[in-house]
C-alpha cells in the first residue's frame, strides 16, 4: 500500500521561518546539476530548509519521505513512481509494469524504463528523497546510482540524509553534476539567528544575547528553536542564557525537558503515549490512548509549534520531529514501561484494521512482541509476499521459537530465500522443516514441502535428490500443486533456462524425458511446459529439429499453458529458432508476433521486450536488421546484467557487432562471461565464449579469437553442442577452419582436450547446412499461398485478414520469398514465379 502522507512536501509555518538567503542560493545551484545532497546530523533543518525553498519558489517538485520500511527495491521505487505520477499522471501506467523485474534484484530494466518515460516529461522536475539514511539495502543504493548516471538533464534529485551518500559520487562532483550542502551551510549564522529570534519568534533579545546562543549551539537549529520556546515562557532572559551550555545531546535533553515540563499533565501524557507512533492521526491516537479529543490535541501541538510536523494538506496525519520523538520515547520507557505492550498492541490493531499491515508489524517489533508479529505476518501472508525486502528482514530477525508451528511462514521464508538465490540457506531450513512432517499440523503442507525441496535440490544440481523428491511429490500430489506455477506469469525467475543447471546435457536429456513421460498424459498440468521447453531446446541444440518442433508445439498449442507468460515466451523463442533453421523464417516471425499479442501479465512490457529482441536476432540472421532497435530495446552494454536475461543480452552483443561496435560488444560479453562463469552455467558459457571468439575475429585479433573458440569447444564437446556453432554461420565456419589449420601447423601443441574429429564434424554439418540453404529456393506452403494471392491482386492487409496473420508477418514472408527468388518487388516475384511455373 502506498501511503499518500509520505508523498506530501512537509508544510512549514511561514511565521516561524527565518529567510535563508545563502542556503537558497546553494539550493538554486542544484537546478543546474543531477544531485543535490543535503547532509547533516538530526536537528539541522534539512527537511525544513528544502520544503521551505520549494514552497517559496514554486519549483515543480515531488517528495518521498523514507523510513526503515522502505528497504525493499519494489517498495522504494513504487513510492518514486507514485511521486512522479502526482505531476505526470500517465507515468505510473508506463513504468509500473517493469516493477516486478525488481523481484530478482535486477534493477536496470526498471530504471531504464523510468528514465525513458522521464525523457518524455519535458518540464523540469525536482525529485526529493527525504531521510535517505533510513535506507541500508545495497541494491537500492546501486539502483539510485544507476538512475543518477542516466538521468535526463531536466530532472534533479535532492537527497537529505544524516550520513554521507552510500553510493559513489566522485564522478558527479568532478563533472560539476553534484552540489553538497553540509552542516557548515545549514547552521544558523548570526544574522539568521537575529532574524529568527526577533522576527520569527518575537523575542526582544539583544544582538549579544543572540550571538551567545548561536555560539553555544554552534548554529544548531533545533537547539535554537528549543531555546526560543523556553525563552517565550521565561521572565528572566539573562539568567536563562547564562545557564545555557553543554553539548547538543545534553542541550536537547534539557530543552526538550523544559518544553515538555511546561505542558499540562494531560498534554504530557498524550505526548508520551503517542510517541510510540511513527505517524499519527486523531483516530489512531484515540485507539491507542482512549482520548476522544486526540485530533484537537494534535492541532494544539501544531499551533504551539511544538516539534510536530503535518504530513498532508488537510492536517490529518502528523509526525513528531525525530529528535523530539527520541526524547519522548526515552521518557516513555521510564514512565510507561508497564503499559508498553498494551499500547503497541492497540496501535498494531488499529493499523491492521485500517489496512496498514506493514506498519502494524513494525509496531509490534518495536517493543519486541515477536510472537504477536509472527502471527500477524502469518495472517497476511498473501498480501505481504510481494514485500520481499521487508519480509526477509522481519523473518530473519524473528526468534526461531516464533517460527515454530507456523508452516505457512516457514515455507514463505524458504521461498524468499530461493528468490534471493540463497539456495544453501533454503536447503538448510527445508531440512529442519522435514523433521516436523510427523506433526499433524504440518501434514497438509507435505506436498508443497516435497516440491520446494525438489526445486532447491535441482538448483543446487543434486539431480539424484531432486528426482527422489519429485517422485515423492508425484505420489503425494499427482494432480500437481498451485505453487508450481507461482511466478510463471512474471519475469522474476533468476535464470534464463533450466538447462543452465546441467554440466552434462546427456544427463539433462534423461532427467527431462523421464518427467515428460510421467506427466504428459495428465490434463491441466501446465508445469510440464517448463520441461517441454527445456527438452525441446536441448533437442534443437543437438540438431534434432523434427523432434524439437514436436515438443515445442505441444506448448504453443496448449490451452492450459497459454496464461503463463514465462512458459509461452520461452517456447516461442525455441520455436523461432527451429523454424528459421528449417528455412521458414516467416513462420518464426509469425509465432513471435502471435505470442506477443497474447501475453497477459503485469510484466507484459518485459516479455514483449524479450520477444522483440528475438525478432531483432532473426532479422539480423536474415540480413534485414534495423539498427533503430538498439535505441528502443531498453537495454545497453553497460547494464548490470540480471541472470534471467542472458539470451537477450547475447542478442544485443550480436546487434552491436553487426553495427560495427565491436568494442562495446566485447565489453558486454566480458561481463556476461563473468556472470555465467561465477554461476558455473555450462550452457551459457559455451554460447558466450562462441560470441567472444567471433567478436575478436571481427577485430582482427586472431590469437584471442582462437583462444576463446578453443575454450568453447572444450566446454561443448563432452555434451556435443551443435547448433550453438551452426547458427553463427559463415564466420564460425571460417574460425573452425582456421582452428583446424593452426592445429595442423602446431601438431605438438596441447589442444585443451579438444578432439579434431568433433571440430571436423561441426565443419561438415556447417558445410552441408550452407549448401542446403544455398540450393533451396523452394518456397514454403505459406509463401506459395501469398505469391498466388499477390497474383490475384490482393494487398498485404487483405492477405493478412484471409490467412489470419498480422501484416508484419506478411511482410516477413515477402522478404523471405524475395530472397529465395532473388527479386526485389512484387512484380519481379510474379514474373519469376511464372518462369518457375509456380503460378
Amino acid at each position: 500500500m502506498i501511503l499518500s502522507t509520505k508523498l506530501h512536501i512537509p508544510q512549514t509555518r511561514r511565521d516561524g521561518l527565518a529567510e535563508r538567503v545563502a542556503i537558497t542560493k546553494i539550493l538554486n545551484e542544484g537546478l543546474k546539476c543531477k544531485l543535490t545532497a543535503v547532509m547533516a546530523p538530526g536537528g539541522y533543518g534539512k527537511t525544513t530548509v528544502l520544503s521551505q525553498w520549494l514552497q517559496q519558489n514554486g519549483i515543480p517538485a515531488v517528495w518521498v519521505s523514507l523510513d526503515a520500511q522502505d528497504n525493499d527495491l519494489i517498495q522504494f521505487w513504487s513510492y518514486a513512481i507514485a511521486a512522479v505520477s502526482s505531476k505526470h499522471p500517465h507515468f505510473a501506467e508506463a513504468v509500473s509494469p517493469y516493477l516486478s523485474s525488481l523481484k530478482s534484484g535486477a534493477f536496470e530494466p526498471f530504471v531504464t524504463a523510468m528514465i525513458h518515460e522521464l525523457n518524455h516529461c519535458s518540464d523540469e522536475l525536482v525529485i526529493v528523497f527525504d531521510d535517505y539514511h533510513s535506507i541500508n539495502l545495497a541494491p537500492i543504493h546501486a539502483s539510485v546510482a544507476y538512475f543518477l548516471a542516466h538521468m535526463p538533464a531536466h530532472i534533479h534529485l535532492y537527497i537529505t540524509s544524516r550520513a554521507e551518500m552510500p553510493f559513489p559520487t566522485a564522478r558527479l562532483q568532478t563533472t560539476g553534476q553534484m552540489v553538497k550542502i553540509t552542516i557548515q551551510d545549514l547552521r544558523f549564522q548570526l544574522g539568521e539567528g537575529i532574524r529568527y529570534f526577533q522576527d520569527c519568534m518575537g523575542l526582544s533579545l539583544s544582538s549579544d544575547e543572540i550571538a551567545n546562543l548561536v555560539s553555544r549551539t554552534e548554529g544548531w537549529i533545533s537547539g535554537l528553536h528549543l531555546a526560543a520556546i523556553s525563552l517565550q515562557r521565561s521572565d528572566n532572559y539573562p539568567e536563562f542564557i547564562r545557564a545555557f551550555s553543554g553539548e547538543h545531546r545534553s542541550i536537547s535533553d534539557y530543552l526538550f525537558q523544559e518544553a515538555f515540563s511546561l505542558q499540562s499533565e494531560e498534554m504530557q501524557s498524550f505526548l508520551l503515549q503517542t510517541s510510540i507512533l511513527d505517524r499519527m492521526n486523531g483516530p489512531l491516537c484515540e485507539a491507542v490512548i482512549g482520548q476522544v479529543d486526540s485530533q484537537a490535541l494534535l492541532e494544539t501541538l501544531e499551533h504551539r509549534n511544538l516539534f510536530i510536523i503535518p504530513l498532508d494538506d488537510r492536517r490529518e496525519w502528523y509526525r513528531y520531529h525525530h529528535l523530539f520523538s527520541e526524547f519522548l520515547r526515552r521518557l516513555f520507557r521510564q514512565r510507561y514501561a508497564a503499559r508498553s505492550k498494551e499500547l503497541h498492541i492497540k496501535a498494531a490493531g488499529w493499523l491492521e484494521e485500517h489496512g496498514f499491515v506493514e506498519e502494524a508489524v513494525e509496531q509490534l517489533l518495536l517493543d519486541g512482541h515477536y510472537f504477536e508479529a509472527s502471527s500477524l505476518i502469518e495472517k497476511h501472508l498473501q498480501d505481504l509476499h510481494v514485500k520481499r525486502g521487508v519480509l526477509y528482514r522481519w523473518l530473519h530477525d524473528l526468534p526461531e521459537p516464533c517460527l515454530a508451528g507456523k508452516p505457512g511462514i516457514q515455507l514463505l521464508y524458504v521461498k524468499v530465500m530461493i528468490e534471493a538465490n540463497e539456495m544453501a540457506l533454503a536447503e538448510s531450513r527445508l531440512r529442519l522443516i522435514e523433521d516436523k512432517l510427523s506433526d499433524p499440523a504440518w501434514k497438509p503442507y507435505e506436498g508443497t514441502i516435497l516440491y520446494v525441496s525438489a526445486m532447491v535440490s535441482f538448483y543446487l544440481r543434486d539431480l539424484r535428490r531432486s528426482n527422489d523428491y519429485l517422485e515423492l511429490f508425484d505420489r503425494h500430489m499427482p494432480e500437481g500443486s498451485y505453487i508450481q506455477m507461482i511466478e510463471a506469469n512474471s519475469s522474476s525467475i533468476h535464470f534464463d533456462t533450466l538447462l543452465s543447471f546441467f554440466k552434462d546435457l546427456h544427463e539433462a536429456e534423461h532427467f527431462f524425458y523421464k518427467w515428460i513421460k510421467v506427466w504428459e498424459n495428465r490434463e491441466n498440468y501446465p508445469y510440464i511446459g517448463f520441461f517441454y521447453n527445456a527438452y525441446s531446446a536441448l533437442l534443437y541444440e543437438w540438431n534434432r529439429l523434427e523432434e524439437a518442433e514436436a515438443y515445442v508445439e505441444k506448448v504453443l498449442r496448449s490451452k492450459c499453458m497459454e496464461p503463463y507468460a514465462v512458459i509461452m515466451v520461452n517456447a516461442v523463442e525455441t520455436a523461432a529458432q527451429i523454424y528459421r533453421a528449417k528455412g521458414d523464417s516467416a513462420n518464426a516471425f509469425d509465432w513471435l508476433e502471435r505470442v506477443k499479442l497474447k501475453i497477459n501479465s503485469a510484466d507484459e512490457r518485459i516479455f514483449v521486450r524479450e520477444i522483440e529482441a528475438e525478432q531483432a536476432y532473426l532479422s539480423l540472421l536474415n540480413g534485414s536488421f534495423d539498427e533503430s532497435w538498439l535505441q528502443t530495446c531498453g537495454i545497453k552494454h553497460t547494464d548490470t546484467i540480471p541472470p534471467g536475461s542472458i539470451r537477450e543480452y547475447l542478442h544485443l552483443a550480436r546487434a552491436l557487432m553487426e553495427c560495427g561496435r565491436d568494442h562495446e560488444a566485447l565489453q558486454l560479453l566480458e561481463q556476461l562471461y563473468r556472470l555465467v562463469d561465477e554461476e558455473d552455467w555450462l550452457w551459457d558459457k559455451v554460447k558466450v565464449s562462441i560470441l567472444q571468439s567471433i567478436a575478436f575475429y571481427r577485430k582482427g585479433d586472431m590469437a584471442n579469437a582462437m583462444m576463446k573458440l578453443e575454450a568453447a569447444l572444450q566446454l561443448a564437446e563432452p555434451s556435443k553442442f551443435i547448433r550453438s556453432f551452426l547458427d553463427e554461420g559463415a564466420k564460425m565456419a571460417e574460425l573452425l577452419r582456421e582452428y583446424v589449420r593452426q592445429r595442423a601447423r602446431h601438431s605438438n601443441r596441447k589442444s585443451a582436450g579438444v578432439s579434431l574429429l568433433y571440430v571436423r564434424e561441426l565443419l561438415q554439418l556447417m558445410t552441408d547446412h550452407m549448401n542446403e540453404t544455398a540450393s533451396s529456393g523452394a518456397l514454403t506452403k505459406q509463401e506459395l499461398k501469398i505469391l498466388r494471392m499477390i497474383d490475384m491482386g490482393q494487398s498485404n492487409k487483405q492477405i493478412a485478414e484471409q490467412l489470419q496473420i498480422t501484416a508484419e508477418t506478411v511482410k516477413s514472408h515477402l522478404k523471405s520469398m524475395y530472397r529465395k527468388l532473388d527479386v526485389n518487388s512484387r512484380e519481379q516475384a510474379l514474373k519469376q514465379g511464372k518462369d518457375l511455373e509456380l503460378l
